[in-house]
């Protein structure tokens, strides 16, 4: 097999136990802000390791320069990718995934599969679908496959507009409708 074409890398995200200390960490003292916090989820129709997963997380996204960032804070105790992730570790967070998007789901879900990724939980958001993927040769991190539609693509467009001019203040916001 020959090299691997280059991705649309576009975030690196953390699992953590406490979204507030972890923003407020990242603010002040990586200059990593204005975060976005999304409305309360419940991922009802996903699926984690072929079982229904109704997971329910806050999610936070922020960008410094072009790097996004995202925050998953899960707040119940259903198996996830996210609670099974952070275990019973001493961490207030830990790198979880780098993610990419694509307008081609379906063709992309087929290129990983071929390169040896395994899917580890699916499902969709009112923004698209999203897969994350284990690879053997990336043990203790992910690959989240995102569909790349015009609401998602709104939406990180406003993330990463506010984090070019972000002046320091305000380092907690809601994400407003798009």
């Amino acid at each position: 097999m020959g090299p691997t074409p280059p991705r649309r890398i576009t975030q690196v995200a953390f699992a953590t136990r406490d979204l507030d200390a972890s923003m407020a960490f990242y603010a002040r003292h990586l200059g990593i802000g204005p975060w976005f916090v999304l409305p309360v989820a419940r991922f009802a129709g996903t699926r984690f390791l072929g079982e229904p997963c109704a997971a329910e997380v806050r999610v936070a996204f922020a960008n410094n320069g072009n790097m996004e960032f995202e925050m998953v804070h899960q707040l119940d105790d259903t198996p996830s990718i996210w609670s099974d992730f952070l275990g019973d570790g001493p961490e207030r967070e830990r790198f979880h995934h780098v993610c990419e998007r694509t307008h081609d789901f379906a063709g992309s879900e087929q290129r990983l599969l071929a390169e040896g990724y395994a899917p580890v939980m699916q499902g969709a958001t009112v923004r698209g679908r999203f897969t994350y993927f284990a690879h053997p040769g990336m043990a203790g991190t992910y690959l989240e496959l995102l569909e790349s539609t015009p609401s998602r693509e709104a939406m990180y467009a406003h993330i990463l507009l506010h984090g070019q001019a972000w002046d320091g203040t305000d380092p907690v916001r809601p994400l407003p409708p798009l």
